[in-house]
């Protein structure tokens, strides 16, 4: 029989980051947990990939390691038993890169437990447009591009409701680790009715993260 034993991590899935907003609302990591106030030893460590990036000691004030050292609010209390004040990490102002898989890890000099769980940092694009025009050839050129947004997105643009051929995503990733993506394709003007209802949809793998722009054309 265990004597400490993790019952619920949680972990949200995704997080969104707004990068014009001066106080966004601090990522909250929670470990709960059963421990016997007789265990002696007690440490909790999170782990980001592997890492180490926040230990607790209950005699000791919460410490965190790494890129993590001017992120983490030390603070930060989730409960006042003298065995689980600490176990949350309050991360301020997460940056794109504290994506990765967390584990919470909590041992005595008798036992250990470990459970784990994937975060993924959303940082909402800055710009997101649709637009045709018409060329001289009488093609009608459809674009839609975002700019700096992580991670790398999914552009698909619907005619009608129907997907429209494009070309392969474009893409750019700048210094900041931020994407810049754009799609385009081309049809036959007399091959598009008028009215027609033209869509881009951004999306973002394994997760609920969707946007869309839309215009007509006329």
């Amino acid at each position: 029989c265990s004597a400490v034993k993790i019952i619920n991590l949680k972990v949200p899935s995704t997080y969104l980051l707004d990068q014009t907003s001066k106080t966004p609302d601090p990522l909250i990591l929670d470990c709960e947990y059963e421990v016997d106030e007789s265990e002696k030893g007690f440490v909790l460590k999170w782990l980001l990939d592997g890492q180490p990036v926040y230990q607790w000691i209950p005699s000791k004030n919460p410490f965190p390691f790494q890129s993590f050292k001017n992120r983490v609010d030390t603070s930060y209390v989730v409960s006042q038993e003298h065995l689980h004040k600490h176990r949350a990490m309050a991360i301020i102002k997460p940056l794109a890169n504290f994506t990765g898989e967390y584990m919470c890890i909590v041992q005595t000099y008798a036992s250990i437990d470990r459970k784990s769980a994937k975060l993924k940092i959303i940082v909402r694009e800055s710009k997101f447009d649709l637009s045709y025009y018409l060329n001289g050839d009488g093609y009608i050129t459809v674009d839609c591009h975002a700019r700096d947004i992580s991670p790398l997105p999914e552009l698909q643009i619907r005619i009608n409701y129907e997907l429209f051929e494009t070309e392969n995503l474009k893409s750019v990733q700048g210094e900041n680790g931020l994407y810049n993506v754009s799609i385009s394709g081309r049809i036959r003007k007399d091959q598009l009715e008028s009215p027609a209802m033209i869509e881009c949809l951004l999306s973002i793998p394994e997760t609920n993260y969707n946007k869309r722009r839309s215009t007509t054309y006329y």
